[in-house]
């Protein structure tokens, strides 16, 4: 129980990491939606740098956000959730269904959405695909490769969560105590 609980801090302490770094894209992304909205509010373009390729920008950028902080939202308890099948239960049947929850859903989801994505990046690599607008962004496959990193943080929240769930419900008493605690903030 000690390693599962030890493996659990180990992801858990990356993932933050990871979302303290990729948290600075979300200036980046304020910084190029400003570019974007003065540059069509005042007229005027820089070649290169015109209105298709900004905007391919932003949804790049809010992409990887999105991607490189899911696994940390999910370790933090910050996803959606339906109450409707928690409010009521104790925390141990909550760990149960939640462990339940991670099993027959979330693991098939990650492992099968992981694999497509992977593929997804690969090809888009060897066809070193770019975008369809024509002065649209190069590279397309940076984008889809960070879809693919982003599941892999994803199956490593996953695998933090369940390890965290498992040592609440069959470990002893402190470190139940311990695994049942919120994951502390960056």
């Amino acid at each position: 129980m000690h390693a599962l609980l030890g493996a659990s801090d180990a992801i858990d302490g990356f993932l933050a990491r990871v979302a303290r770094v990729f948290g600075w894209l979300f200036i980046a992304l304020v910084a190029v939606i400003c570019w974007d909205v003065l540059t069509r509010k005042l007229g005027f373009q820089i070649p290169g740098f015109g209105s298709t390729p900004i905007q391919e920008l932003e949804w790049h950028l809010h992409g990887m956000l999105f991607m490189f902080w899911l696994g940390y939202a999910y370790i933090r308890n910050f996803h959606v959730r339906i109450d409707v099948f928690t409010a009521n239960k104790t925390p141990r049947q909550q760990a149960k269904l939640e462990v339940f929850g991670l099993i027959v859903f979330a693991i098939p989801y990650c492992l099968v959405a992981t694999w497509f994505a992977y593929l997804f990046a690969q090809t888009s690599f060897l066809q070193n695909e770019s975008s369809d607008a024509p002065n649209g962004l190069p590279y397309r496959w940076i984008v889809k490769a960070c879809l693919f990193l982003g599941l892999i943080l994803l199956d490593a929240a996953v695998a933090s969560v369940l390890f965290r769930k498992l040592v609440q419900l069959f470990g002893p008493p402190d470190l139940a105590a311990r695994a049942a605690r919120p994951v502390a903030a960056l």
